[in-house]
């Protein structure tokens, strides 16, 4: 068994991670970056190795997911049995896209369900390929970094540590968010009277 993730494991998690990144639900990305780091910790891979293929399966994925969704993604909606109302709410997605589609890309990767969706709503919702290509390379390196040299470095214990932080750092990331938002908004209005 060991041999044989030896010579497909980077494989297998390229995939995995790719899938995912492309708006594919199900494949366990995080788990299986953060199975290939401690396996590297222990002498299989080479750590840099690991975070390397984890950035480019992200990177890999997302692409595909955002191009299909730009391609596609409207004529298939336009067929589908989603209502209306749906429809109308696609315009502010879009302009919310337009605003905070960097910052979305980028988070999104760190919130579980959201990483997910993100590369193709962005492609769905219109984001300009710069934009997204630069935020979503940022989070996939942070993403490989963080999650690889966390596992690598705490051993075993990344993986508990990861599910138990995983919601408590979705919270964080989402609380902050939520504040710089209002604090965004007060300035505005603080200077506008």
């Amino acid at each position: 068994m060991v041999e044989w993730l030896e010579s497909y494991g980077l494989v297998i998690l390229f995939a995995i991670v790719a899938i995912q990144a492309a708006g594919v639900p199900g494949p366990p990305g995080k788990t299986a970056l953060v199975t290939a780091a401690i396996l590297a910790a222990r002498g299989h891979f080479a750590i840099a190795s690991v975070v390397a293929v984890a950035a480019a399966g992200i990177l890999v994925g997302g692409y595909t997911g955002f191009i299909v969704a730009r391609l596609g993604g409207r004529r298939l909606l336009a067929r589908s049995w989603i209502p209306q109302r749906a429809h109308e709410l696609f315009g502010r997605a879009e302009t919310y896209f337009e605003q905070h589609g960097g910052k979305a890309v980028f988070f999104a990767r760190f919130l579980p369900g959201l990483k997910v969706v993100a590369a193709p709503a962005a492609g769905l919702f219109g984001m300009s390929w710069p934009r997204f290509s630069l935020w979503h390379a940022a989070s996939a390196l942070t993403f490989a970094l963080v999650f690889g040299l966390g596992a690598y470095f705490l051993g075993e214990g990344a993986i508990e540590l990861v599910e138990t932080l995983g919601i408590y750092g979705a919270a964080a990331i989402a609380a902050a968010v939520a504040i710089s938002w209002l604090a965004w908004r007060m300035r505005g209005r603080l200077r506008r009277t």
